[in-house]
């Protein structure tokens, strides 16, 4: 027996504790660089070295590392050659798992991310796809990446919710409820003139659009202003986002609800 054989026979079943994906052992031994070992959970084989195996350096690509359920997945995506597309990933996981981000932005808490976007790869693989992930603006930022303009509504992370957009199309369509007040979006009182005041913002700069007798009115105002000012900004960026984008930005129409869920509270 020579001393790859005996060493083998020393090594194949031991079992070792890694840094951060959980147990393994040895089922080959080739050489003190070609070890392999299997994982226990999630299940996964792999040819690694002894020494990163005695240091617990070894990592289960199945295993999910991010959030308590994003994996690194197996491919040719990973967070040191492709930064961008895993930060953008650890992103999503964030907003949608990290009880730490929910206490700052609660509105996040019922936010989920598509299973398939779990493994890192899968997203990678999807966001270099799509028209506007390379896009650079004007001010030297990448497009963002949103997922409330297809789907109004929207509370899930996924390849049929998502769109790579500039940001002043991100910034189109964000309708806080916490952030308006009693007041439908769009709409404030003047207390002197007791009359509901329309002001729209027009990429980043204030219009005040006029006084009103009814909170009715000065929404259907603000709605007015606001949906021709998404046809405008969704006919600036013709050709530089995908066309699913801009349909749904040129048919958009502000939801009533935004007047009606203020007006029924008021009531109640």
């Amino acid at each position: 027996m020579n001393r790859v054989e005996k060493r083998r026979e020393e090594l194949l079943g031991k079992e070792f504790e890694t840094n951060n994906c959980g147990k393994c052992f040895i089922i080959d031994y080739k050489g003190r660089h070609e070890v392999t070992v299997v994982f226990y959970e999630p299940f996964y084989i792999l040819i690694c070295s002894l020494n990163k195996l005695k240091i617990g350096s070894v990592r289960n690509p199945l295993y999910p590392s991010a959030y308590g359920i994003g994996f690194s997945g197996v491919g040719n995506y990973n967070s040191h050659k492709d930064e961008r597309l895993y930060d953008l990933w650890r992103g999503i996981l964030r907003r949608a798992y990290s009880s730490e981000f929910h206490k700052k932005s609660p509105t996040y808490k019922d936010v989920t991310v598509c299973e398939e976007w779990w493994n890192f790869q899968n997203f990678a693989k999807w966001c270099e796809a799509q028209i506007g992930y390379s896009t650079v603006e004007s001010n030297g930022l990448y497009y963002q990446l949103d997922k409330d303009i297809l789907v109004k509504g929207n509370k899930v992370y996924s390849p049929e919710t998502c769109c790579f957009v500039p940001s002043e199309v991100n910034n189109l369509i964000i309708f806080s409820n916490s952030a308006r007040g009693e007041y439908p979006v769009g709409v404030t009182f003047h207390k002197r003139l007791k009359k509901y005041a329309a002001n729209i913002s027009l990429g980043g700069v204030q219009k005040h659009l006029g006084y009103f007798e009814e909170v009715s009115e000065a929404f259907n105002s603000y709605k007015i202003a606001k949906e021709r000012y998404i046809k405008f900004v969704a006919e600036k960026y013709f050709g530089k986002i995908g066309e699913n984008v801009y349909q749904k930005l040129i048919n958009y129409s502000i939801d009533t609800m935004l007047m009606c869920e203020v007006i029924d509270e008021e009531q109640t």
